[in-house]
């Protein structure tokens, strides 16, 4: 699994969002503070606001849609990657494969995939501070 360039940059924009204390950031000067496209960085903040982390405020930019403490890493992924799991067989949406009941590789997958889940929820956007 590797994260993308979506998720480094929902990353980067949080994390400034954050050190901003409760100040609404614009896109523009995170993207220029941050030395990042600001094309990209715009799509990255409206999935963002989808998933409710962040708040877009009238003329002033955005903030936090809560505190730091409480967005973790994996909601962050879970709003702007498109798969969050190591192997298809364990995608909700796979249709699944003839040798699905009796393979022992998915077995162990999913067991490192609940294990890599429970990670990801631990480690909050604080901690990246």
């Amino acid at each position: 699994m590797q994260f993308s360039k979506a998720a480094e940059y929902a990353l980067l924009g949080l994390t400034h969002l954050a050190s901003a204390e409760h100040s609404s950031v614009s896109v523009g000067a995170i993207a220029r503070e941050e030395k990042l496209s600001l094309y990209f960085l715009r799509n990255v903040f409206q999935k963002l606001r989808a998933a409710k982390l962040v708040i877009a405020n009238q003329r002033s930019g955005y903030t936090l849609a809560r505190s730091p403490e409480k967005i973790s890493l994996q909601d962050v992924l879970a709003a702007v990657e498109h798969n969050l799991t190591l192997h298809a067989c364990l995608a909700k949406k796979s249709a699944g494969c003839a040798h699905a009941a009796k393979c022992k590789i998915v077995l162990r997958l999913a067991k490192v995939q609940k294990n890599l889940n429970a990670e990801l929820a631990k480690i909050k956007i604080t901690d990246l501070i």
